[in-house]
């Protein structure tokens, strides 16, 4: 099963988990502060009206990822980190994908001038284990976590300090695009790092090393208890030894329990059954959604992210240009997603780089102007192996790595190897057991898949992110890229122009001019479209789920192009028709 089937927070931090496995959790039911057993319920009826935990009603939320015993709460860990930390932990702001814009939550304004960013913050929020405001200083604290860790906002900004109780103020190049600071700063940034939590640990040198052993909320719901097979998050009114929160009126139900799945069959079965209220991000075919009750909603939300095919660049086939475009030029990519879920799946005829939630802003469309659009076509791929005098029978097996655990990833490249080889390729499925972790950075495959950007992350709708990321891909944690690209030369020739790729991404960052940064990114994507780094084969929709049978949502929001709406429809500052307090999602008491 692939992250695009059970996603738990965006790629990058499925990728990373797998790379921290051995910091997992202790083991065992953990009970923790603010217990209160039955759910603080304090009016079982339930007008619908606002109120913490005014009936006793449990969303019923399901994951796959493990068991609930094994989180961690440090979340610098990246594996094991439960999806109720976008419940218990206050979003700065909440980015929205189909509006493109940051909404104001924690953060509530942020103004640039002259090199610097000041942040504003809501005096309202609070941690739930002291009640202490959350403060500047607390995010102040979090960003120098962050600069231990080697976070990439560091890589844009220079300096933070609190100039205020509730104010911040970020210094940066002042020539760096404002634009690119907002997406490095707002990327998914939760309060999550409560000082008290920090103190007296070694988290100057080793800050993915400090276990935090109880998680405290700045958010308006607080963990209560945890087993193997579930989670329990409780609003923040009148809970037992643990704070109120302002936005606690805004719910009008006890608060989450979250039960673990072993697997998505047994998750599809909770729907299919009535028997669950939602999940983050679940994959589910079109054949087991029809299965669903109709009062389950489905959100699907471009994740930014997908399956790309990569190619080794030291290899004396694979490094030639002809031979990467000629393997593209043998694969009908949309025949491909049929074979997995065109309903879960986004193709782009000419890859440029971009997601799709941000192509058609930059280009005004999926297949611009003057890109190649990569089809089915067996004499362009053979006229191709003809110009770097080689054709498919000289160049012998091409085997196609993937790992075979990942459902829709398998079944993916197993369609490309049966078009390869109808095409006259002699192309074999190399399956691997492992993710891409644990082979994308041996030298023992030729071409494999892999994500071709990083997803679950607002920063991969701003084009130098999802570039930079192709171009450069240090996130191997390598010190070049995974594949050799570029490695001897930064420059490749396009359209008769030489472009410097990385002095083209430095420029990218350091320009604020719309006009320039346009005229850059297509030069970037070009780049992209024609020396083919990587062959994009899908791009995924999340499908993000909540069961009205007990819940009332609206009809329409932008709040549903979020990650994630059953967490974030709550906190909302809008109110929903017929309730007297705000947030978007309630109880009906039925």
């Amino acid at each position: 099963m692939s992250p695009e089937e059970k996603e738990s927070g965006g790629y990058g931090a499925v990728v990373s988990r797998r790379q921290f496995v051995s910091l997992a959790g202790t083991t065992g039911a953990v009970t923790l502060a603010g217990c209160s057993g039955g759910g603080g319920a304090d009016d079982e009826d339930g007008d619908g009206g606002g109120g913490g935990g005014q009936q006793d009603v449990w969303f019923r939320g399901t994951q796959t990822d493990f068991q609930a015993s094994e989180y961690q709460w440090n979340p610098l860990v990246g594996w094991f980190i439960p999806h109720d930390q976008f419940g218990m932990w206050a979003p700065w702001t909440q980015y929205q994908i189909g509006a493109d814009e940051f909404v104001p939550h924690l953060v509530q304004e942020w103004e640039h001038g002259d090199g610097e960013v000041t942040l504003t913050l809501s005096e309202e929020f609070t941690w739930g284990e002291s009640g202490d405001p959350v403060t500047a200083e607390d995010l102040v604290f979090q960003l120098e976590v962050d600069r231990a860790a080697n976070v990439a906002v560091w890589e844009f900004i220079d300096d933070v300090e609190a100039t205020g109780d509730y104010e911040l103020t970020i210094s940066y190049p002042s020539e760096t695009s404002e634009d690119i600071v907002n997406y490095a700063l707002f990327d998914n940034n939760l309060a999550d790092r409560p000082p008290a939590n920090w103190e007296g640990t070694n988290w100057e040198e080793d800050p993915a090393g400090v276990e935090v052993a109880e998680p405290d909320s700045s958010g308006p719901v607080h963990l209560t208890d945890h087993t193997d097979q579930y989670s329990q998050t409780e609003v923040r009114s009148g809970l037992d030894g643990v704070a109120d929160h302002a936005l606690a009126e805004q719910y009008n139900w006890t608060g989450y329990r979250v039960e673990y799945r072993d697997g998505n069959q047994a998750a599809h079965t909770s729907y299919i059954e009535n028997e669950a209220d939602g999940q983050h991000s679940l994959f589910v075919p079109p054949n087991v959604l029809d299965q669903f009750p109709d009062s389950v909603r489905e959100f699907s939300i471009p994740g930014g992210f997908g399956m790309g095919l990569w190619f080794d660049q030291d290899h004396d086939i694979w490094g030639q240009r002809a031979a990467r475009q000629a393997l593209m030029w043998s694969i009908n990519r949309e025949a491909v997603i049929a074979n997995v879920s065109d309903s879960s799946k986004i193709h782009h005829p000419a890859q440029t780089g971009l997601t799709a939630g941000s192509v058609e802003n930059w280009f005004d469309s999926m297949n611009p102007d003057a890109f190649t659009a990569y089809t089915r076509d067996d004499d362009r791929a053979d006229e191709l192996l003809s110009q770097i005098g080689e054709s498919k029978d000289s160049i012998g097996t091409v085997p196609i790595t993937f790992p075979a655990g990942w459902s829709d990833w398998a079944t993916a490249c197993q369609a490309i190897v049966d078009q390869l080889t109808d095409a006259g390729w002699d192309a074999e499925a190399d399956s691997r057991e492992s993710g891409p972790g644990g082979y994308a950075n041996s030298d023992d495959w030729v071409v494999c898949a892999d994500q071709h950007t990083l997803g679950g992350a607002p920063r991969m709708a701003h084009p130098y992110f999802s570039l930079d990321y192709i171009l450069r891909n240090r996130f191997r944690d390598t010190e070049s890229h995974f594949t050799g690209y570029l490695s001897e030369d930064p420059t490749v020739e396009v359209d008769g122009e030489e472009v410097d790729v990385m002095a083209s991404l430095n420029e990218l960052v350091r320009t604020g001019d719309s006009d320039q940064q346009a005229e850059i990114v297509r030069r970037l994507a070009r780049v992209v479209n024609e020396d083919v780094p990587v062959g994009v084969i899908m791009e995924k929709y999340e499908q993000s789920f909540v069961n009205t049978d007990r819940f009332e949502i609206p009809e329409e929001s932008d709040h549903f192009q979020t990650f994630w709406p059953m967490w974030w429809l709550p906190k909302v500052d809008e109110t929903l028709d017929g309730y007297d307090t705000p947030g978007l999602m309630k109880a009906t008491g039925e």
